[in-house]
Formats: C-alpha cells, sequence, structure tokens
C-alpha cells in the first residue's frame, strides 16, 4: 500500500514498527489464523476504528504530560507582558477536544508580580 502524500516524516520513519504493533495485535485479538470466518467487515472496521481511537488518545496523552513535564523554554520564561521573571504556580488542568476525543493534562503555570498576570508559558503571544 503506498503512503498517504501527506504522511508526517515520523509516521513514515516509524512505518515498520507500527506495521510490528499491528500484526501482534491482531495475533493476540483474534489468534494465529486472523478472525474467524463470518467476522464481518463491518465487525472488523468498527473494531479497528475503536483501537485506533484509544491508541490516539493515549498517545496524545502521554506525549502532552511528557511535553508539560519537561523544561520550558528560556524564552518562554518571561511574561509575554513585561519580560520580568515570574513566579512559577501550581499546574492547571487543561481538557480540549480534539478528533480523537478528549485530551487532558496538567499545564504548568505562571504569574508576574510586575504586571499582575497570570498566564501559561506554552502558550505564547498572538503571532507567536
Amino acid at each position: 500500500m503506498a503512503r498517504p502524500n501527506n504522511a508526517r516524516p515520523e509516521v513514515v520513519a516509524n512505518k515498520a514498527y507500527l506495521d510490528g504493533v499491528a500484526k501482534t495485535l491482531v495475533e493476540r485479538l483474534f489468534g494465529p489464523d486472523g478472525p474467524p470466518w463470518g467476522t464481518t467487515f463491518e465487525e472488523l472496521e468498527e473494531l479497528v476504528v475503536q483501537l485506533g481511537q484509544t491508541v490516539s488518545r493515549e498517545l496524545l496523552r502521554q506525549a502532552l504530560q511528557k511535553q508539560a513535564a519537561g523544561t520550558i523554554p528560556a524564552e518562554r520564561q518571561q511574561c509575554p507582558g513585561c519580560r520580568q521573571t515570574p513566579s512559577p504556580g501550581d499546574p492547571e488542568p487543561r481538557i480540549l477536544t480534539t478528533r480523537v476525543g478528549e485530551a487532558e493534562w496538567s499545564e504548568p503555570s505562571a504569574y508576574c508580580t510586575a504586571c499582575r498576570r497570570a498566564f501559561f508559558p506554552s502558550v505564547g503571544e498572538s503571532g507567536d
């Protein structure tokens, strides 16, 4: 099967690994002979969609959580208003609705005592 023209380089680079994960999952779900005769295409498609969404949500959750827990770049460690060094705040829960469902993570926050502004270092100003 040809790769889609819009496939990201990360997907192309991990294609062999993803193929192996799919093969392992098919064997885990159905055994070495695959789905039993009589399994409809509709049943297989629904299962595949649910599995894909589950993997997608978990991959997104883990990636967002790791990014939020990582080191904030130096340019994001300044108040976007006055460029002073803010005080770190408590992480704030974030929930977004995505194409694969809700994504939830704890986002770092900061508070600038100079201009009395709370903000999220991960979110840039307009135009960033």
